[in-house]
């Protein structure tokens, strides 16, 4: 005769093993199951492992934990990671990973363990967890962009001189898939993205603080010092990377400041903005402050139409000035101290002063660059390969490879060749047009809900709740519209940006993904609310 598990400790004599057994089994829930695995866990990393490792382990572990059961917090966590996980990089393997690193691995395994799992539950699952996301909705001209800069990066893997190193620029860019294709998965609801948005904008202000501390004490090299101040640098070791990273939350928060439907909306961006913008200011990036400008021209563009006249006109003047000037009609004492200042004249590449050195050398390696592109114009040296090939390009005194060519363009054009830097473009493109339709489609909603929301018993008062309703969905609608311009404005200084240099370090490249996944989900949450 057999007996059931659950009634093992219901038998008259039955043996102490089977109700020891039977205790286990009724206790053997997976909350306990984590639980013990997390003290034992805890207790050998008190025992068996240093302070600094120990805290490392149980933090990871957490988070893991939590990333699992919620995944929606990976995307949360990794504009925090971007800005801090310098601080906190592991070595494996030769490979060194962040926190921002490990975060995409963490949406990964969360992600496949959905699919793992599902079969098993049936249509018992819950849509919370891993189940609490949609299917593949990356728009279609996005996810051929990303195909093809990713295959051109793989084609060009032949002609690297350093295998290694190929992988893991590539791996940086796989990074930005696996973020684009599952993290828009996750991001479901209005509240959803603007937490998202809320999360990168606090991620920056931690940054603007540590610049606070760096220029108040002077905590940084000699070197960064220009003028009477230092070049804050935050958590990036180099100025220029951290004004990126301000900047691409900077112009979310002018955006929203400028263009918000509410005054709580415009106050909070508005004293965010001032806080980024100081930080930024302190930076002195010049390939920044060029970036900036063009994108809040984009920005007026786009979102105060009635402007476009006065920026016709002052495009209209700029040409006029650059031709007089070609002409000689503009005496050159007006204009080589501006030149000067930008660090555009008297420039030598054998005996560079303090105040055009990095101009200087910014140009020796746009020349190195443009060299290896005119010696492999089709698979170039291969992808991440530019340092190792550096030492056969430089020019003059030169010779530090920096790790890029101060202009990204150029340096895929040298890495990958004319496929590395056609996909680039295609990627790149995809991205604005996808901008582009995303802001067609929020202003023809607005523009229907402005129909819907002013009939005659509005303006008398006598409005219904489907009017008052309306009325609140158009003010939702407006600071969407805030949003996205403010997102691909964003979008638009990296690309300026890194015409003087490369924002694609420090896994600012997930910070870039996340602003796509943003602009990209806008319309389908907006359309739910």
């Amino acid at each position: 005769m057999s007996i059931s598990r659950e009634r093992v400790s219901l038998v008259p004599g039955a043996p102490k093993s089977w109700r020891i057994l039977d205790k286990v089994q009724e206790h053997l829930t997976l909350a306990n199951t984590f639980g013990v695995l997390g003290a034992l866990l805890a207790l050998a990393c008190l025992f068996y492992f240093p302070p600094a490792v120990s805290i490392r382990v149980l933090l990871y572990a957490i988070v893991y934990i939590w990333t699992f059961l919620r995944p929606r917090m990976a995307l949360y966590l990794t504009p925090f990671a971007v800005a801090w996980g310098s601080l906190d990089a592991l070595t494996v393997a030769g490979i060194s990973l962040t926190s921002a690193d490990i975060l995409v691995l963490l949406l990964f395994a969360s992600w496949l363990c959905s699919h793992v799992i599902r079969p098993r539950m049936g249509s018992n699952r819950p849509q919370a967890g891993p189940f609490d996301r949609t299917g593949y909705n990356l728009p279609r001209i996005l996810s051929i962009g990303l195909l093809a800069l990713l295959l051109a990066m793989l084609v060009s893997i032949p002609t690297a001189l350093s295998f290694k190193t190929s992988l893991k620029e590539i791996a940086k860019w796989l990074e930005v898939a696996i973020l684009l294709c599952l993290g828009s998965q996750y991001l479901r609801t209005r509240q959803q993205v603007w937490t998202l948005v809320i999360m990168c904008i606090l991620a920056g202000i931690s940054q603007a603080f540590m610049g606070y501390a760096q220029y108040m004490f002077d905590l940084g090299p000699q070197s960064f010092v220009r003028g009477s101040g230092l070049r804050i640098y935050g958590t990036f070791n180099q100025p220029n990377p951290y004004a990126g990273f301000i900047d691409m939350a900077l112009l979310i928060t002018i955006s929203l400041t400028l263009l918000g439907r509410n005054w709580a909306t415009r106050i909070l961006a508005g004293g965010a903005t001032i806080l980024l913008g100081a930080a930024f200011v302190l930076s002195q990036s010049r390939g920044a402050n060029i970036a900036l400008a063009l994108a809040l021209v984009f920005l007026c563009i786009v979102g105060f139409p009635r402007l476009n006249v006065l920026v016709r006109l002052g495009v209209i003047v700029l040409l006029l000035l650059f031709a007089a000037y070609c002409a000689n009609l503009i005496p050159e004492h007006y204009v080589t101290p501006i030149l000067h200042k930008l660090g555009l004249a008297g420039i030598s590449f054998v005996n560079p002063h303090d105040e055009d050195f990095s101009t200087a050398e910014r140009l020796a390696h746009w020349i190195a660059g443009i060299n290896m592109f005119l010696d492999h114009p089709l698979l170039g040296v291969g992808i991440g390969n530019y340092p190792n090939a550096y030492p056969r390009y430089f020019i003059t005194i030169f010779a530090n490879p920096l790790g890029h060519a101060h202009n990204y363009y150029i340096n895929i054009a040298a890495e990958a060749g004319i496929f590395g830097f056609a996909g680039l473009f295609t990627f790149l493109f995809s991205i604005f047009l996808t901008g582009k339709r995303v802001l067609h489609i929020l202003n023809k909603r607005i523009r229907i809900a402005k129909k819907e929301v002013y009939p005659t018993q509005v303006r008398t008062g006598a409005e219904s709740f489907e009017q008052r309703r309306t009325l609140y969905l158009a003010s939702l609608l407006s600071n969407d519209r805030a949003l996205a311009i403010g997102l691909i404005a964003s979008l638009l200084a990296i690309c300026l940006h890194n015409l003087f240099d490369d924002l694609y370090v420090h896994n600012m490249t997930n910070l870039f993904a996340l602003l796509i996944i943003l602009l990209t989900r806008l319309p389908d949450i907006t359309l739910k609310q």
